[in-house]
C-alpha cells in the first residue's frame, strides 16, 4: 500500500489555514497543521513530514527563524520547505533563500502554482529518500566487502549532485540554462560518459531536436539529425530506459553522425504523463554502459523533464508576450509617433481593447477647393498632389504626439488624449492645427501653384468612445460620438485658411492663443447654435 505524502501546514491564521486545506482537498496528501513555530517544530520532530509549507508572518518564531532550524538540523535539513509569502521584494526573497528555504509560493496563494510547486518538490523528496535508503542498506553492508565501500561513495556523491541540481532547477526558469544545468549533472554523475545528447520535442510537438553536450567541448552543438532518432522515439514509446550496447550492432544499424557514439543509454523524459524529450549518454566503446547507471540516469531524467517544461512555460509566456506587443505596435505605428507607440507597447495598461469612454480633443482638416482642383488634372498627378498635401497634415498632428483616426479622400482626422493620457490635449490640438496651417502655406510658396490648396480646420473637446472598433478580423482605433460629430461640423463651416474652435477647445487654451469670438452659428444636425471661435495664432506676449 502506498503511503499519502505527509503535508505540515504552518500558519497561526485558521482562516490561511482553511484555504490551504481547500486547495489541496483530494490531493491524496496526508495533511497536519501547526499554530505557530514552536508547535511546528515538535510536530516535525513527531511527525517526520515529507514537506512544510510555512507561513512567513507569525508571532514568537517567524518562517524564517523555523526554516533556519529547521536547516540546522542534520535529520531534518532534507525536508522541502516552502515558504508561504506576502513578502515580495528582492530582499525578502534573498533572506528565505538564506535560511535555508527550497521554494516560495507568493500570497494570495494561487491553488494551481501551489499544487505544482508541491508536486515538483515532493518528487526531489522521493528521489532522495530512495537514495537515501539506498545508502543506508549500501552502508549496512559496507563491512561485507571492499567493493561495496567504492559503491557507497559513488551514490553519497550522486544523492549531492541530484540534491543540489534538484534545488538550482526549481529556481530556474531560463532553457539554455537548464539545459547547462542538467548536462553537466549528467557528465557528473557518469564521468564515464563522453558526452550527453538531449532530444527536445519540437514546438508542432512533430519530431525530437538534439542538443549534445561533450565533454571535449566548452560549448553546446545542435545537430538537425544524429542518426539515433530511431532508438530516442523507441525508448519514448516504451516509457522506459534504454540500453543500446553498440550502434551498429542494431539491426539496420548505420553509423551515428557523431563518430563518438557508439554506445547509447536513454532514458525518456515525461511530465505529468506527457513527453518532454529523451536525454541520452554516450561512449565511442561497444557495451560501455550496463544496468547500474538506468537508475541514476532516469533520476536527473524526472527532474529535468520538470525543469525544461516550466522553462518552455515561461519562453512561450514571453513568446505571446512580444507577439502581442508587435499586434500592438502594427496596429499603432500607423496612427501615432513612434515615441508614442513606444509608451503603448510599454505601458499596456493605458490600452483599453474595445472601447471605453474618455475626455479627447477632436481634429478634423479638410481641403478647401479641392472637387475644382480636380477638374484640371490626370489622376496620378491628383494623387501626387493630394498624398503631399495630406503628409504635411499628418506631420503637424504627430509632431504634437496627437493620433491619426482616418483619411477621408481630402479630409483627415486626429486625436489627442488617446491612447495615451495627455492632460494638454487641447493645447496640442491648438498647436497642432496651426502648424498645419504654416506649413501649408509654406508648401503652397514652394510649389508656386495657381490653385493652390488650403484646410479648413475644426477644434472640439468633449466625451467620445475610444478604442478598437471593428471586428477580430478587421478593427481601426477610433472615437465615435457626438463630439466627433460636432469637431466634423465646424470643419464644414471653416474657410480655406480658417481654424473654428468650439467654446469647450475656447476654455481649455485660457489665454495662450489668439482668439476671436464669431458668435453662434447653426451647424448641421444640431437644433441650437454653437458658440464659435476663431484660432487666429499664438498669443503676443
Amino acid at each position: 500500500m502506498v503511503t499519502a505524502p505527509s503535508i505540515l501546514i504552518v500558519d497561526d491564521n485558521p482562516t490561511g489555514q482553511q484555504i490551504i486545506r481547500g486547495m489541496l482537498f483530494e490531493q491524496n496528501y496526508e495533511l497536519n497543521f501547526a499554530s505557530n513555530g514552536q508547535e511546528a517544530l515538535q510536530q516535525v520532530a513527531h511527525l517526520k513530514p515529507d514537506l512544510l509549507l510555512l507561513d512567513v508572518m507569525m508571532p514568537g518564531l517567524d518562517g524564517y527563524e523555523v526554516c533556519q532550524r529547521l536547516k540546522a538540523n542534520e535529520e531534518w535539513q532534507h525536508i522541502p520547505v516552502i515558504l508561504v509569502t506576502a513578502l515580495n521584494s528582492k530582499e525578502d526573497l534573498a533572506h528565505g533563500l538564506d535560511v535555508g528555504a527550497d521554494d516560495f509560493v507568493s500570497k494570495p496563494v494561487n491553488g494551481l502554482e501551489l499544487r505544482a510547486r508541491i508536486r515538483s518538490m515532493l518528487r526531489i523528496k522521493k528521489q532522495y529518500d530512495k537514495l537515501k535508503k539506498q545508502q543506508r542498506e549500501l552502508k549496512a553492508s559496507f563491512h561485507l566487502n571492499q567493493k561495496f565501500s567504492q559503491v557507497f561513495a559513488q551514490h553519497l556523491e550522486a544523492l549531492e549532485i541530484v540534491h543540489h541540481t534538484g534545488i538550482r532547477l526549481i529556481n530556474n526558469l531560463n532553457m539554455d540554462s537548464v539545459l547547462d544545468l542538467v548536462s553537466q549533472a549528467v557528465l557528473d554523475l557518469v564521468p564515464e560518459a563522453e558526452g550527453c545528447v538531449m532530444h527536445l520535442l519540437s514546438d508542432d510537438e512533430k519530431q525530437f531536436l538534439p542538443v549534445v553536450y561533450s565533454t571535449d567541448s566548452a560549448s553546446k552543438l545542435v545537430y538537425p539529425d544524429l542518426g539515433i532518432e530511431r532508438f530516442v522515439k523507441q525508448c519514448i514509446r516504451q516509457e522506459h530506459t534504454l540500453i543500446i550496447p553498440d550502434v551498429l550492432s542494431q539491426p539496420n544499424g548505420e553509423p551515428a553522425q557523431i563518430p563518438e557514439i557508439r554506445s547509447l543509454l536513454i532514458t525518456p523524459l515525461f511530465e505529468e504523463d506527457k513527453p518532454v524529450g529523451a536525454l541520452s549518454i554516450y561512449r565511442s566503446e561497444a557495451k560501455a554502459f550496463d544496468e547500474g547507471y538506468q537508475y541514476v540516469l532516469s533520476i536527473i531524467g524526472h527532474q529535468a523533464a520538470v525543469a525544461i517544461t516550466r522553462a518552455k512555460l515561461l519562453r512561450d509566456k514571453e513568446m505571446a508576450s512580444e507577439k502581442e506587443k508587435w499586434a500592438i505596435r502594427s496596429i499603432f505605428q500607423r496612427y501615432v509617433s513612434p515615441a508614442v507607440v513606444d509608451q503603448v507597447v510599454e505601458d499596456r495598461k493605458n490600452l483599453a481593447l474595445g472601447g471605453q469612454r474618455q475626455e479627447v480633443t477632436v481634429l478634423f482638416a479638410d481641403l478647401r477647393g479641392f472637387t475644382g482642383f480636380c477638374e484640371a488634372r490626370d489622376p496620378e498627378h491628383l494623387i501626387d498632389i493630394l498624398n503631399r498635401y495630406l503628409a504635411v497634415a499628418v506631420e503637424a498632428i504627430l509632431a504634437e504626439q496627437g493620433t491619426l483616426d482616418k483619411f477621408m479622400g481630402d479630409a483627415v482626422m486626429a486625436l489627442f488624449n488617446a491612447p495615451l493620457a495627455q492632460p494638454d490635449h487641447a493645447l496640442r490640438a491648438a498647436r497642432a492645427a496651426l502648424a498645419m496651417q504654416q506649413a501649408i502655406a509654406d508648401f503652397n510658396a514652394a510649389i508656386e501653384d495657381e490653385q493652390a490648396l488650403s484646410f479648413g480646420i475644426g477644434l472640439h473637446l468633449g466625451a467620445a468612445v475610444v478604442g478598437n472598433i471593428g471586428t477580430a478580423q478587421q478593427m481601426n482605433y477610433t472615437a465615435i460620438g457626438d463630439t466627433v460629430n460636432l469637431a466634423k461640423r465646424l470643419q464644414e463651416n471653416a474657410k480655406a485658411g480658417q481654424i473654428l474652435l468650439s467654446d469647450a477647445v475656447y476654455q481649455a487654451l485660457e489665454s495662450q492663443f489668439e482668439v476671436e469670438c464669431l458668435g453662434d452659428i447653426s451647424v448641421k444636425g444640431r437644433r441650437t447654435p454653437v458658440h464659435t471661435y476663431e484660432l487666429r495664432g499664438l498669443a503676443q506676449l
